[in-house]
């Protein structure tokens, strides 16, 4: 027998013994937990917990085969939505808190996944975490990526029932995975703006940085974005001032690295002496590097 939860908040049983749940022969009954006291419920291999009492058990039965299910505690109900552990800041590591719930199947657990969003309400979202991600930080933390800076943080806490079997297939990258939506095994919180980061990054876990710049000896950039960005390579010099910018393809969906130069008539704007070169992705500084021109 397989206890789950629906999107509605509701229970959800199957029988997973021959003849599964299709047949039409699984008799139900809704019994106190001591199974003093039982009721017959329903017929099939595949139910719902429907009206059924709280602080009840299912019991499953055809000839000589029955089952008991785990106590059911009436349908799902959050009581407080999930939070985090940490600053919401670029290079900052942050740790999901989980929802706190009442109902759902003795044994319930509960899975998180942080997302950027472009509004305060949760819209245009790009999920952060994925649990199955094999590189991933403890805990389902994540350490927020600069190239979300003024994105809005949204969390979501997913509830499962107690023998919930995931795939085995492991994702080769937390991004651009589904969001999950709010309904009633779903709590979502938008917990604030990721602020810009006050530091480099120091913690190891999860993927690397979205956003990876440098800038050669000779003056040429190279721009690695996981997902499709603007470069732009600036020079100056005293009052004078040059610049080169170009589309950058996402790496995530098969990009490469990108070069950036200046021309040497660009250059030769700016005049001989010491030159600064920073290069901008999506309007954040990204490499910089001084270079002397002759």
């Amino acid at each position: 027998m397989q206890p789950l939860l629906s999107d509605d908040g509701s229970g959800r049983l199957f029988v997973n013994t021959s003849p599964g749940p299709l047949s039409p022969d699984w008799s139900w009954e809704t019994c106190a937990p001591d199974l003093s006291s039982c009721q017959p419920f329903a017929t099939g291999g595949d139910i719902s917990t429907g009206s059924a009492p709280a602080n009840s058990v299912f019991r499953v039965s055809m000839g000589s085969t029955s089952g008991l299910s785990p106590i059911w505690h009436g349908n799902l109900a959050v009581t407080a939505p999930p939070s985090i552990d940490g600053r919401i800041r670029a290079n900052e590591l942050v740790t999901p808190r989980l929802a706190s719930w009442t109902g759902g199947w003795d044994g319930d657990f509960d899975q998180t996944q942080l997302a950027a969003c472009a509004t305060p309400s949760g819209k245009q979202c790009v999920s952060i975490t994925e649990p199955k991600y094999v590189r991933g930080c403890r805990d389902e933390a994540v350490v927020l990526d600069p190239a979300f800076i003024g994105k809005y943080l949204r969390l979501a806490d997913m509830r499962f029932g107690p023998g919930t079997i995931f795939t085995l297939e492991a994702a080769v990258s937390p991004y651009g995975h589904p969001v999950w939506k709010a309904n009633g095994r779903t709590s979502v919180a938008v917990l604030g703006r990721i602020r810009q980061a006050k530091g480099p990054r120091k913690i190891r876990c999860g993927p690397p940085p979205l956003i990876q710049a440098s800038i050669s000896v000779q003056g040429v950039a190279s721009i690695r974005c996981g997902f499709d960005c603007h470069a732009v390579l600036i020079a100056k010099r005293g009052p004078h001032r040059v610049q080169s910018g170009r589309k950058v393809g996402g790496t995530l969906k098969g990009g490469e690295a990108t070069e950036l130069s200046l021309s040497a008539k660009a250059l030769k704007h700016l005049g001989p002496g010491r030159a600064h070169l920073i290069v901008k992705v999506n309007g954040i500084r990204a490499a910089q590097r001084p270079l002397v021109l002759t």
